[in-house]
């Protein structure tokens, strides 16, 4: 899913025309089937596949003697109406569409014919973030997608001090802060793209180690009657946030169970989450997690059949006994070598739950387009899919290495990931797992933890400034306590709807957000 589609405003694309013949004999002009076309887009060359081209196309061919009758130009099949100049041929277009694509043909007499695809820029998109610094002043910081024009930008904000950290981060601040920043839309920006928005941040009301954001484009609010399943993990943030918010979620999926390799069941679902669910009124589908002591055990339940008989007859107990509504098959480091006997186990499994009226899911670590890596190896997804009521997609941890910063999970890689999984299998079967969890880089140290207190702690640094990755649709906050550089990737409720979105674009079966207690608070507003 990429954020939504936006506008852009007025640029220019010149031809030039390079290796021209000198007029020939007689004074007829020529021109030489060699050299070459060069194209720029106001002043870059312009190559198929370029995906910010200003969006007024003025051509121009230069050349020794060329005139009109040697070339002609169509723009997505309609033909330019190409005139003389004092260097050559130009021609106008009218201002296209932000974000539209275009196909423009270029034949020049004794020369191939050039083709070449292109999108015209986007509105430029922006994102802001305030928090009370160490001495209690607001501080408040801008990143735009383009660099937009700072004359313009200053006139729009007399009353701010600008301070420039490079062409698309902004600081700003006032001898008295107003009760909110507002940038108005339309303003310039690189490429002869503009702003988006208008973009609004309210500022008042700031409580210290609170971030608050805004974005433009707005994301899209969440499909009506989404899906939710809540993930509890027993924590006593986890058990708070389940008894706070149990009626707001369409599942709980509480931990608890563990898989032995003879099939022995170790554990109980977390009791608090089965007393918020039956408060609440809610579903239970435990997490039915397999043998963390390495992928031995796992394969040595999965090759014994009378090890899953074991565990089999035991779950389906459990369901009766505690009057469950299904399960969640979360399996995971499984040995590639084990998919077709994952598989089986998950059909005998599932035949056995819908026997008693129970439901299955199972946790899937998603497939790339490249295929199936290590992790993902023993996930049969159609197989699966086949036998399960919902596939839940783990699309997170992008970025987990030391060295390697990044978003717990960006929108263009979480596309990704979709697309690789979902290949045979219904959208409609299909659980979109999100993070609500943040995760730092610092030095060679990489931690994971809630948003609260992972953004407190970033804010609390005196060095802290803001950035925003738009391809991701992701914020960071960066610091370097004690000279260590420090990277915070975080999700909020703003960049969680983004995923969401994804839900509703693809007909999804909903989404499943790990794990309660770790989430911003504001995120319950949204869902």
């Amino acid at each position: 899913m990429a954020m939504r589609s936006r506008r852009a405003c007025l640029g220019l694309l010149l031809l030039t025309l390079a290796g021209c013949g000198s007029p020939a004999a007689g004074g007829s002009s020529a021109v030489s089937p060699q050299g070459l076309v060069v194209v720029t887009a106001g002043g870059t060359a312009l190559d198929d596949g370029t995906a910010d081209v200003p969006p007024t196309l003025e051509l121009g061919l230069e050349g020794a003697g060329l005139t009109p009758s040697m070339v002609s130009a169509t723009l997505d099949g309609h033909p330019i109406t190409l005139t003389r100049s004092s260097q050559g041929v130009t021609a106008s277009v009218a201002p296209m569409a932000y974000a539209s694509e275009h196909q423009l043909v270029i034949d020049v007499a004794g020369r191939p014919q050039q083709v070449i695809g292109f999108q015209v820029v986007d509105r430029t998109g922006m994102s802001a973030a305030a928090w009370r610094g160490g001495s209690g002043q607001i501080v408040c910081q801008v990143v735009f997608e383009r660099a937009p024009d700072r004359a313009a930008l200053a006139a729009a904000l007399p009353q701010a001090q600008l301070h420039w950290i490079d062409g698309t981060h902004l600081s700003l601040a006032w001898a008295t802060p107003p009760a909110s920043l507002t940038i108005p839309a339309g303003l310039a920006a690189a490429r002869g793209s503009v702003l988006d928005g208008p973009l609004t941040l309210s500022l008042t009301g700031l409580q210290p180690a609170q971030l608050r954001r805004a974005t433009v484009p707005a994301a899209v609010p969440a499909p009506a009657g989404l899906g939710l399943t809540l993930w509890t993990d027993g924590t006593a943030a986890s058990d708070a946030s389940a008894l706070a918010h149990a009626a707001q979620a369409t599942i709980l999926s509480p931990t608890g169970w563990q898989v032995e390799s003879d099939g022995g069941l170790q554990g109980t679902p977390n009791a608090v989450t089965l007393a918020a669910a039956a408060a609440a009124g809610r579903p239970v589908w435990p997490v039915l997690k397999n043998d963390d002591a390495g992928p031995t055990g796992t394969d040595q339940l999965l090759n014994s059949a009378s090890a899953q008989s074991a565990l089999i007859t035991v779950v389906v107990s459990q369901v009766r006994s505690l009057g469950l509504a299904g399960v969640n098959l979360d399996f995971e480091g499984v040995p590639g070598s084990d998919e077709s006997a994952l598989t089986a186990f998950a059909g005998q499994l599932s035949s056995a739950l819908h026997a008693v009226r129970a439901g299955l899911s199972i946790d899937v670590v998603p497939h790339t387009l490249a295929g199936p890596d290590s992790a993902s190896a023993a996930y049969d997804d159609p197989g699966l899919a086949a036998v399960a009521d919902y596939l839940v997609v783990m699309a997170y941890d992008e970025n987990t290495q030391a060295g390697d910063p990044g978003p717990v999970a960006g929108i263009e890689w979480q596309a990704a990931e979709l697309d690789g999984t979902m290949a045979g299998v219904p959208a409609a079967k299909i659980v979109l797992g999100i993070p609500l969890y943040a995760r730092s880089w610092s030095g060679d140290q990489v931690t994971s933890g809630a948003y609260a207190s992972m953004v407190a702690r970033a804010l609390g640094e005196p060095d802290v400034s803001y950035d925003y990755d738009f391809s991701a649709a992701t914020p960071e906050l960066l610091s370097d306590p004690g000279g260590v550089p420090t990277q915070l990737w975080f999700d909020d409720a703003d960049s969680l709807l983004r995923k969401i979105d994804a839900a509703g674009t693809l007909g999804l079966g909903g989404v499943a957000a790990w794990v309660a207690g770790d989430e911003d608070p504001a995120f319950w507003s949204v869902v």
